[in-house]
């Protein structure tokens, strides 16, 4: 016949408990008895009390057959030996079992909602880093064209200030011509002006000698 689980863990568990041995010792009524405290060590003493199973007794004198044990409520009497125990009932400790797995269910429950709001905020978390990382290649793009424009940005400056110095230097140059032009024009003209006016004035003397040359003599006739 196949053991039910939870009885096999409870009579595991019980089978590994050691005793519980403190100055009083402490011992328990065994399972699923009502056993009867007397006055004495006899069955026929009389009978003082009824103690249920799992009930904790302080033991104070302990016989082979009649132990003098004393109740928690402080009522001393004798019990027969047999049907007590020090270690504590397996449905004692399957009831303490049963509660330190409520506890334990309860805090298991708790750490279950913590790690899933945890998991809810790790997936944002996530998202978020995702999207940093996407904006950090963007940037990383942009910078790298921009870095490429302003190569480009320099090369063309530089190829302007070159442009710039040439084009200054041939204004200079061109002025320099037009004013040379411009000099040589004036020296043209007045050499013209001196040319044609020493012309005129040899034409003038030459006029002038040639009209006294054919002026007739009055005194040879």
């Amino acid at each position: 016949m196949k053991m039910p689980g939870a009885q096999f863990w409870v009579i595991l568990i019980c089978l590994s408990i050691l005793p519980s041995v403190s100055f009083a010792e402490t011992v328990y009524v065994s399972e699923d008895f009502e056993i009867t405290m007397r006055t004495g060590p006899g069955n026929e003493r009389k009978i003082i009390s009824l103690i249920q199973s799992g009930k904790a007794l302080e033991m104070l004198e302990k016989g082979n057959e009649w132990s003098m044990v004393r109740t928690t409520t402080g009522k001393e009497g004798w019990v027969l030996s047999r049907y007590i125990t020090e270690r504590q009932p397996c449905a004692m400790v399957l009831d303490r079992i049963r509660q330190d797995y409520d506890v334990l269910a309860a805090q298991f429950k708790d750490i279950k909602t913590q790690y899933e709001e945890l998991l809810a905020q790790k997936r944002v978390v996530d998202q978020d880093l995702s999207q940093t990382q996407d904006d950090r290649d963007e940037i990383n793009q942009a910078y790298t064209s921009l870095k490429k424009e302003a190569a480009e940005y320099l090369k063309l400056k530089k190829r302007h200030q070159l442009i710039t110095a040439e084009l200054e230097t041939e204004k200079t140059r061109s002025a320099k011509l037009d004013d040379e032009n411009m000099q040589m024009k004036r020296s043209r003209i007045i050499q013209w002006v001196l040319t044609g006016g020493g012309i005129m004035l040899v034409g003038f003397f030459i006029g002038l000698f040639s009209s006294s040359r054919r002026k007739p003599r009055s005194g040879l006739y």
